[in-house]
């Protein structure tokens, strides 16, 4: 039994090294796992290369955004023995999902082998709404597992919201193979949403029969999303890599098997899935809301309490609100308070409890107002009042507390000295308001010299003219940016863009390229939006030429961004890997891209 071993070693060594006298020239084949696939279900696309098993660069494929997206690759290798010749090939496997439905023609793969250029025959995809049945002798699972036997799914709570309600999407995982692990590949964008990650039961592993089959199934992920604005808001896939334990069926098949008592080849897969997209209905608020609304949507309760019913005027108390409740308790606004006008008060410190379970966003918020009396008799606290969107009922409640009936005696003469309860910055104000006695000599000036002939007396003199203007400009500005959302965006457009460049700039690695590209599509696209002022998830490139030249910019431009905007989407997917400098060159030409937008808008 050894001597049969080692002759069959000697002779594939033999071959190996008689193999390159007999080699015939490299050729270059493209070829689907399938003809047919389905709308957001994954297809290989094959390139495999007779006469050679290592390529000098990456083949350059066709673009396929139009209609799939890019999720990862594998490579593998062949050779035979016959009559003393050896061949070899080599099979480089590119993994898709289906995004758009059509026909559609994949072009030729472009590579070089064995120092000549190779190019493939163009093929045609169709990609249907049903799943086709499985043509003869085609193989869906180019590495070996099968699409029913491992897929992601991703499902909402709920098909349609209001504006700011949540829908949670949760995303499991299905499998009839051994899967060691996985890591995510590729998040969702979550432009237009608010969005709170939720926990899971992680590492629980349920027994599901879907459709007549039983798999292992595991939830990997929730997340709640709550809409900024109304209008079918899309959700793109999840992509992640898991890491498959395959068995070879045949053991016979490997010729090294025998020989070492396990497989070489084998047997740790990875494979990329991808969940379905979904896509998720946002109705607008209904009309007649109350003036105490503040667009949360879920429920609320308020309370109120201050520590000292019975006290004296200009003894500081402190009103405490709580706010709990359902829905995104985050970006709730605090409440506006309508006190009486003896009665001082300062700004809140502000705490909050919020929790992202699996039944959703809830928790409390907490407002402590420092309040002085500054008159005696009885004061009334008015109930605060907060009003909120009921999603279940589509009708709007309001959330109340109870009235305070606070007792205040005493002299209504302030004293020149505040309560040490009072907040830091407030006792500080008060200390600033000591003036020692000056000990020094004083100076004298002579009778005959005019004050009005010194440049100290027209500094003092226009100094606070100065800083009053300055102060009218800086609260003007304040008031613009609080109404008008527009011009907001517009003044943080840079300034939001800048910081993403930066942070582009920290992963402008080899390795991180996806990260790099798609950091830079995000500052690229977020710039837009501000600009425009629309969602960054609504950008059609109509409205944006449409929206750009209204504002004055130039074709040149406007073409200019576009383009480099679609070139950044295209490396994001891209099989290749590009280099430093590439990368570089790329966050050059994306800032002086914003850059000429930036001066042609202003």
């Amino acid at each position: 039994m050894t001597r049969r071993r080692l002759l069959l070693a000697g002779l594939i060594l033999a071959g190996w090294l008689a193999g390159p006298v007999g080699a015939q020239s490299p050729t270059a084949r493209a070829y689907l796992s399938q003809a047919q696939v389905p709308l957001n279900a994954q297809f290989v696309l094959n390139v495999e290369i007779q006469g050679s098993q290592q390529l000098a660069e990456d083949p350059r494929l066709p673009d396929m955004s139009a209609f799939s997206t890019y999720l990862g690759s594998s490579t593998s290798t062949s050779m035979q023995i016959d009559g003393g010749r050896m061949s070899t090939s080599l099979t480089i496997q590119y993994r898709f999902q289906a995004t758009q439905e059509g026909s559609f023609e994949i072009g030729p793969v472009v590579l070089e082998a064995g120092r000549q250029d190779l190019s493939t025959e163009p093929l045609v995809v169709e990609i249907v709404t049903a799943a086709p049945p499985p043509a003869p002798g085609i193989q869906p699972g180019a590495d070996g597992v099968e699409p029913d036997d491992l897929f992601l799914t991703a499902t909402l709570d709920k098909d349609t919201v209001y504006v700011n309600e949540p829908a949670i999407v949760e995303y499991r995982i299905f499998t009839r193979v051994d899967v060691e692990g996985y890591n995510l590949r590729q998040q969702p964008s979550t432009a237009g949403f608010w969005v709170e990650v939720l926990s899971s039961p992680q590492g629980r592993v349920e027994s599901v029969v879907r459709e007549g089959v039983q798999y292992a199934s595991s939830v990997i992920r929730r997340v709640a999303l709550f809409p900024t604005s109304d209008g079918v808001k899309p959700i793109e896939p999840l992509t992640l890599e898991a890491q498959v334990r395959m068995q070879r069926r045949d053991r016979r098949r490997d010729p090294f098997g025998g020989l070492f008592g396990s497989s070489l080849f084998g047997s740790r897969v990875p494979v990329a899935i991808a969940s379905n997209g979904l896509e998720l209905a946002v109705q607008p608020l209904p009309p007649g809301a109350p003036e105490s609304f503040t667009g949360l949507v879920g429920a609320l309760s308020v309370s109120a309490v201050i520590d000292n019913m019975d006290t004296a005027t200009n003894e500081a108390l402190t009103l405490q609100i709580e706010v709990a409740g359902t829905g995104n308790l985050r970006a709730l606004a605090d409440p506006v308070l309508t006190l009486p006008d003896t009665l001082e008060v300062y700004p809140p410190e502000t705490t909050e409890q919020v929790e992202a379970t699996a039944d959703g966003v809830h928790g409390r918020k907490t407002y402590e107002y420092v309040v002085v009396p500054r008159a005696p008799g009885q004061l009334e606290i008015p109930p605060v009042e907060l009003a909120y969107l009921d999603a279940e009922r589509g009708e709007y409640a309001v959330a109340t507390s109870d009235p305070i009936i606070v007792t205040v005696s005493g002299d209504p003469e302030p004293p020149p000295t505040l309560s040490g309860r009072l907040p830091r910055s407030t006792a500080d104000l008060q200390r600033q308001d000591i003036r020692f006695i000056r000990v020094t000599s004083p100076v004298f000036h002579a009778n005959d010299q005019t004050i009005f002939r010194s440049v100290g007396f027209w500094a003092v003199a226009v100094l606070p003219l100065l800083a009053v203007a300055g102060a009218v400009f800086a609260r003007r500005h304040q008031d613009r940016l609080a109404g008008d959302v527009a011009y907001a965006r517009d003044r943080r457009a840079s300034t939001v863009a800048k910081r993403r460049l930066t942070r582009a700039e920290s992963l402008c690695k080899p390795e991180h390229h996806r990260e790099f590209h798609a950091e830079i599509g995000r500052a690229m696209q977020g710039f837009l939006g501000d600009k425009l002022n629309i969602a960054e998830a609504g950008l059609i490139q109509a409205d944006i030429r449409a929206g750009l030249a209204a504002r004055g910019a130039s074709a040149d431009v406007i073409d200019s961004y576009l383009s480099c905007l679609e070139r950044c989407d295209r490396q994001r997917f891209a099989p290749t890997t590009p280099d430093s400098e590439a990368m570089r060159s790329m966050l050059t030409t994306a800032s002086h891209a914003m850059a000429d937008l930036e001066g042609a808008l202003s």
